[in-house]
C-alpha cells in the first residue's frame, strides 16, 4: 500500500478513522453514504465517500478555487528554497535536517537555536506561500511539497497530547496558524491531482485536535487568546460537518466578543501597550469577524465598534514615514497599506489622509497630535506631512504584557528621518537572549533616568482611569503631558521621577525631569540615537551632524554639571548603545550617557531643537526653581527669547514671550 492512499490511512491509524467518523454528522445532507458505509463497518468506502462529499459540496466556500492553475515549470525562489527543505524565519535562514524515516525534523531551532524558530516552522505560514507560488507557475512540485509536508507533520505530531502549550509543535498558537493555513490548502486544492486521499483524511483526523486545544486551554486577556480562538473559529466555520462545529463557533464569538471588551481600553488601545501586538490582535480579531461573515454569520455592531477603535488608535500613532510605534516588544513594523486598506474598509477618509501625509482623503477634523489617556500615550506631530516633527511620550501604565521597564521615555523624529529611539526587542530565545534579558527589558535600553543604578520595576499592569485632564493639553500652540515614576527596582529608599514634556508648535521641545528622593542620588539620564545619525558632544549639548537631514540638538538645562559620554555598542560593564529595528536584527547605535551626583531633590530639563541641516545654538537657563515648578529662560530662537514654566504637580504648562 502506497502511504497516500486511504487504504494506507484506514491500516495504519484505524482507531484515528472510527473516532473521524465518531465526530463528524453523518446525518447532515450529503453525508448518508458514508453513514451506510459506516454502519457496514466499511471504512475504505467511508473514506472515499467522505472524500467525494468534499470535492463537491460547498463548505468553506470562500476558500475553494475557482480552476486550477494550468501546469508550468516556472520557479518560485523562495518556494524553490522550500523544496531544498530551507527555510527564513526571522531573518534567519536555515536548512531543516531529516530524520532517518525521511520525514523533516520539526523541532529544528535554526542556526541561533531559538525556539522561536522552530514555533515559526510548525505554524505552517510557508503552505500558504507554496500554494501561492503553485497557483501563480502552475508547477506541481509546490503542491506535491504541501501534500508531503502535511502527511510528514501529522504522522510526527501523534499522539496529540491534550495538555496546553506542549512543547515545540502543539502551542495554542501555532495550533491557530495551522488551522488556518490549512483551511485554505483543503479548499484550495480540492480539485487537484497533487493532494493525495491520505493528506485529506489525515488533515480531517488532526482538526478536531487543533479545535480541542483552542476550546480547553487557551488563553486570557492578551493577544494569545486572539489568534487561538479566531483558529477554533476558522476550524468551525470551514469544517461545518463535526458534530461540535456549532458549539465551537459559538463559544469562539462569546469569549473573542468577551475579549474584546476586556482587552481594549475605551481609546481603542489594546493593553499590552506594544504597537506590534495591538496589530496582531487587531488583525486575529478582525479575521474573526471575517469569517463569521463569510459563514452568514456577522458580529455584533459593538464588536465592529470595537475594531473601528483599534483601527483608529493605528491610525493616530503612524509615524510620517508610514511605520508604527517602535515600543515595548514591537518592530518598527510598516503600517502605511495596512491601514490604506482599513480606511477604504471602513469608509473613512480621515484615516487615509492621516495615513497617507495628506495625499488621499479627506483632513481630519482632530489632530495631528493626540493623547490617548487610558494608555497614557502621547504622539505629537506638527503636521501630516512627510518631513513633519513627530515624537512619543509614554507616561501610561506597565502593559499586560511584553512590558519594558520604560516609563516616561521619549522617542522623536523629525524631517523624514529617526532621531532618538526606543531600542526595540532584539530576540526572546537563542544563543543572542543576552540582549533581551541584560538590555531590551531594562530601563538602560530606553530615554529615561536611572537612579543609583537602578532601572525601574515593574507597574501596574493596566489602568483603572484615564490620565487626568490636568496633566496633558494639546493645543495648536502648545502640547503638554506630565508623568510619573516611583517604581525603582532594589532601589535603597524612596525616588520619584517626574517628567514633563512641552512641544512647542514650529520651535523646539522641553523635557523637565524632578527627582524627588530621601538621600544622595546618582542620576544617569539616557538619550538612544537613531544608528545612522551622526552624534557629537559640541560643548554642554548633544547634536547630531548629517548633513541635508534632520538632525536634534539636546541642551541640559541644570544647576549642576552633567558628566557626558558617548557609548556606542558597549558590552562592559554592562550593555548599551544598541538598537533593534526587528526580531533578530541589531546594531550598534550612539547612546548620550549623561552622569551626575546630586545631594537631594533636584530638578533640570533639556531641549530638544530639531532642525533641517546644521542646528543652530541656543541657550537655556534656569529663572526659577522650586518644589513646584520649574521656569525655564531660552534665548534665540528665530531671535527671540521667551520662558517655559512647567509645573510639577499641578497646573499646565505656560509659555512667556
Amino acid at each position: 500500500m502506497q502511504p497516500t492512499s486511504i487504504e494506507w490511512v484506514c491500516a495504519t491509524y484505524p482507531e484515528r478513522i472510527g473516532k473521524l467518523f465518531d465526530q463528524l454528522d453523518l446525518d447532515r445532507d450529503g453525508l448518508r453514504a458514508v453513514k451506510a458505509a459506516v454502519a457496514r463497518g466499511d471504512k475504505v468506502t467511508a473514506c472515499k465517500a467522505l472524500l467525494e462529499y468534499y470535492r463537491q459540496g460547498d463548505s468553506g466556500k470562500w476558500l475553494r478555487w475557482a480552476e486550477l492553475p494550468k501546469p508550468g515549470t516556472a520557479r518560485d525562489e523562495q518556494a524553490d528554497a522550500i523544496l531544498n527543505d530551507t527555510f527564513t524565519f526571522y531573518l534567519q535562514t536555515d536548512r531543516v535536517p531529516r530524520k532517518p524515516d525521511g520525514g523533516l525534523q520539526w523541532t529544528h531551532r535554526g542556526p541561533s537555536d531559538d525556539w522561536e524558530w522552530t514555533l515559526a516552522l510548525n505554524r505552517h505560514h510557508h503552505l500558504r506561500h507554496l500554494l501561492t507560488a503553485y497557483r501563480n507557475t502552475g508547477n506541481g512540485e509546490y503542491a506535491v511539497r504541501i501534500d508531503e509536508h502535511l502527511r510528514d507533520w501529522i504522522c510526527a505530531s501523534l499522539p496529540y497530547p491534550a495538555r496546553a502549550n506542549v512543547g515545540d509543535i502543539w502551542r495554542g498558537l501555532e495550533t491557530s496558524f495551522r488551522s488556518k493555513a490549512w483551511a485554505h490548502v483543503f479548499y484550495a486544492l480540492q480539485q487537484d491531482k497533487h493532494f493525495t486521499p491520505a493528506a485529506r483524511l489525515l488533515m480531517l483526523t488532526s482538526l478536531p485536535e487543533h479545535a480541542h486545544h483552542p476550546r480547553n486551554f487557551h488563553a486570557h486577556g492578551y493577544n494569545w487568546a486572539t489568534m487561538e480562538l479566531s483558529g477554533l473559529g476558522m476550524i468551525a466555520a470551514a469544517w461545518p460537518e463535526y458534530k461540535e462545529a456549532d458549539k465551537w463557533l459559538d463559544y469562539a464569538s462569546t469569549t473573542l466578543s468577551r475579549e474584546l471588551a476586556q482587552q481594549i481600553y475605551p481609546d481603542g488601545a489594546q493593553k499590552e501597550l506594544t504597537s506590534g501586538y495591538h496589530r496582531c490582535a487587531l488583525i486575529n480579531f478582525n479575521q474573526f469577524a471575517e469569517i463569521c461573515r463569510c459563514a452568514g454569520m456577522p458580529m455584533p455592531e459593538e464588536y465592529n465598534a470595537c475594531l473601528e477603535k483599534m483601527w483608529n488608535y493605528l491610525a493616530c500613532t503612524i509615524r510620517p514615514d508610514g511605520h508604527g510605534l517602535l515600543n515595548n516588544d514591537s518592530d518598527l513594523n510598516y503600517t502605511r497599506d495596512f491601514m490604506m486598506g482599513a480606511a477604504e474598509t471602513y469608509a473613512r477618509p480621515d484615516w487615509a489622509y492621516m495615513t497617507s501625509n495628506g495625499a488621499e482623503g479627506e483632513k481630519p477634523e482632530m489632530g495631528p497630535s493626540f493623547m490617548f489617556p487610558w494608555a497614557g500615550q502621547l504622539v505629537m506631530r506638527s503636521g501630516w506631512d512627510a518631513k513633519a516633527l513627530w515624537a512619543f511620550f509614554d507616561l501610561g501604565p506597565w502593559g499586560v504584557a511584553h512590558q519594558h521597564s520604560d516609563k516616561l521615555h521619549l522617542s522623536v523624529s523629525a524631517y523624514g528621518r529617526d532621531l532618538l529611539v526606543d531600542s526595540g526587542r532584539f530576540t526572546y530565545t537563542g544563543k543572542d537572549v543576552r540582549f533581551r534579558q541584560n538590555y531590551a527589558l531594562l530601563s538602560r535600553a530606553h530615554n529615561v533616568v536611572i537612579i543609583d543604578g537602578k532601572g525601574q520595576g515593574p507597574g501596574p499592569g493596566q489602568a483603572q482611569q484615564p490620565i487626568s485632564e490636568e496633566d496633558y493639553l494639546i493645543t495648536p500652540e502648545l502640547i503638554f503631558a506630565r508623568g510619573t515614576c516611583d517604581h525603582f527596582d532594589a532601589l535603597d529608599g524612596k525616588a520619584v521621577h517626574i517628567r514633563v514634556v512641552v512641544y512647542l508648535a514650529n520651535k523646539l521641545i522641553v523635557v523637565a525631569d524632578r527627582i524627588e528622593t530621601d538621600r544622595a542620588r546618582h542620576l544617569e539620564a539616557l538619550w538612544h540615537w537613531h544608528p545612522r545619525c551622526t552624534v557629537a558632544i559640541d560643548g554642554k549639548t548633544i547634536v547630531s551632524t548629517d548633513a541635508g537631514t534632520g538632525n536634534l540638538r539636546i541642551v541640559p538645562v541644570a544647576g549642576f554639571d552633567w558628566h557626558t559620554q558617548m557609548v556606542k555598542g558597549q558590552e562592559k560593564p554592562h550593555l548599551q548603545g544598541w538598537y533593534s529595528r526587528q526580531y533578530n536584527e541589531w546594531e550598534a547605535n550612539p547612546t548620550a550617557v549623561l552622569t551626575a551626583a546630586v545631594e537631594g531633590n533636584v530638578s533640570f530639563a533639556w531641549l530638544l531643537l530639531p532642525a533641517l541641516g546644521e542646528v543652530a545654538s541656543i541657550r537655556g537657563n534656569i529663572a526659577e526653581n522650586t518644589a513646584a515648578l520649574i521656569r525655564i529662560r531660552i534665548d534665540v530662537i528665530d531671535g527671540q527669547a521667551f520662558t517655559v514654566s512647567v509645573p510639577w504637580q499641578k497646573g499646565k504648562a505656560r509659555v512667556g514671550f
